[in-house]
């Protein structure tokens, strides 16, 4: 059988009036409502990309330092990585597994399944109390997120669409961050070609998978910006790679099959 996937256009525009985001907002209506203001139309296999920041936060995924105790454990750990141990105590709770420690970072599997620096917690674009050192945890479910998002638009809009949350992460090899999806809904989040597709001339591929939620999500995190940018939603137009069972799991590989452990 012969796969193929060929995109010839690609879309990627950014929400532009998206207002600060903060617990118990929904972010479904946000979006229906910034997309109205932009005058951008959905239309079926459209995809949107959302910054995991707004989802935690909208979530109340916001803890206080100082309502953590630190164990004896993260004592120890915080003084090898230079760390708050308060902090330590937070990345040992969202984790699975430390694999690595050195000063400044602690990689390790976090909960979700993703291998992360710091469990993906966030000091960044937050908006800090005085007195209070805030940080931000990953949400809960970001594939449970990312359904009852694309649920309620595709309820209010008539349209069938994909929904994927992204951020951003390091990699052993390669300076520099880059996005990628840790919860997805209704679009294709992994493309097998093996054994299904062949090259140009006609020889069939053997090991080519390509993490198509993981593109989507760096395609938008080029447009959402890192810092300041303030554009946490995008709206990506061309992938006709509809889902109903694909999700963000599918792309973690086997433990037995990771070569960096």
């Amino acid at each position: 059988m012969s796969f193929k996937l060929a995109i010839s256009k690609l879309e990627v525009s950014a929400l532009n009036h998206v207002p600060s985001i903060k617990e118990n907002d929904d972010i479904a209506e946000i979006i229906l409502k910034s997309m109205n203001k932009d005058s951008l139309e959905l239309e079926d296999n459209d995809i949107v990309v959302i910054a995991q920041k707004i989802i935690s936060k909208a979530e109340g995924c916001l803890v206080d330092l100082e309502t953590i105790t630190p164990s004896n454990e993260s004592i120890k750990i915080a003084e090898k990585t230079d760390k708050d141990p308060r902090l330590v105590e937070l990345i040992i709770q969202e984790s699975k597994e430390i694999i690595r420690i050195k000063k400044g970072v602690i990689i390790v599997e976090h909960r979700l399944g993703h291998i992360l620096a710091n469990a993906g917690i966030d000091q960044s674009n937050i908006d800090h109390k005085p007195g209070k050192e805030t940080v931000l945890l990953l949400p809960k479910n970001p594939n449970e997120s990312a359904k009852k998002i694309k649920e309620y638009i595709e309820i209010q809009t008539g349209k069938t669409i994909g929904v994927i949350i992204t951020d951003s992460i390091g990699r052993p090899w390669r300076l520099g961050t880059i996005g990628h999806a840790i919860g997805a809904s209704g679009v294709k989040t992994i493309v097998d070609l093996r054994q299904k597709g062949t090259d140009l001339f006609g020889r069939e591929l053997q090991t080519t998978v390509i993490g198509l939620a993981d593109q989507i999500a760096s395609s938008a995190t080029l447009i959402m910006g890192e810092s300041n940018e303030g554009k946490p939603i995008v709206l990506v137009k061309g992938i006709d790679m509809p889902s109903d069972s694909d999700t963000v799991d599918d792309l973690i590989r086997p433990k037995e099959e990771d070569l960096f452990r």
